[in-house]
């Protein structure tokens, strides 16, 4: 009789424990801030945060957008990465271009650095949209160019930083290579 007592009471306890576990994560809120943490989101954001960026890649008359959202989990972070190419599609539709997980700690992919190195480029609060933009919780953070030289400045940086994550490149979203322009040029002579 005893034993069963305190089998019911041990599971009484375990339920318990359960339903308060539970109810912190349902009340369990991030101190993440876009607007302040953007340059050290790897180290700052946690598994409650949600990091969504859409990048612009149009340029003259070519139009595509990628959109990427970056998630948290322990200490790895997942980047999933879509593209929408519209200039030759009447109904363009998003194709994912790829997943990756990386550990909070990688150095290889400085996106954080990209954005420290563009800081004089954001706005926040803007009714316009930025080349880039940036939404943690309906907060949003805007990188705009001034100019077309100033945009493919902009673009070219953002390219090299997303190949280091994505060296594949498929259909060249980040951009064609520096010597396969100068092997086209070559070959056209």
């Amino acid at each position: 009789m005893k034993s069963k007592i305190t089998i019911i009471f041990l599971f009484m306890i375990l339920v318990s424990c359960k339903n308060e576990t539970e109810q912190k994560s349902v009340f369990a809120k991030s101190d993440f801030n876009i607007k302040t943490d953007l340059t050290d989101f790897k180290n700052k954001m946690t598994e409650l945060d949600t990091i969504k960026i859409w990048f612009d890649h149009s340029v003259c008359t070519y139009q595509g957008v990628e959109r990427i959202e970056i998630t948290k989990k322990s200490d790895s972070i997942k980047i999933r990465t879509e593209f929408k190419e519209e200039t030759f599609n009447e109904n363009p539709k998003w194709k994912l271009v790829y997943e990756k997980k990386i550990p909070k700690t990688d150095s290889i992919w400085k996106i954080e650095e990209f954005f420290k190195r563009n800081i004089e480029k954001q706005k926040s609060e803007e009714k316009d949209y930025g080349t880039l933009q940036i939404t943690h919780n309906g907060i949003k953070v805007h990188y705009f160019t001034n100019g077309l030289v100033d945009l493919n400045r902009f673009m070219a940086d953002y390219f090299k930083t997303m190949k280091r994550l994505h060296p594949e490149n498929i259909d060249n979203i980040y951009g064609v290579e520096i010597e396969e322009i100068i092997e086209t040029e070559l070959e056209s002579e």
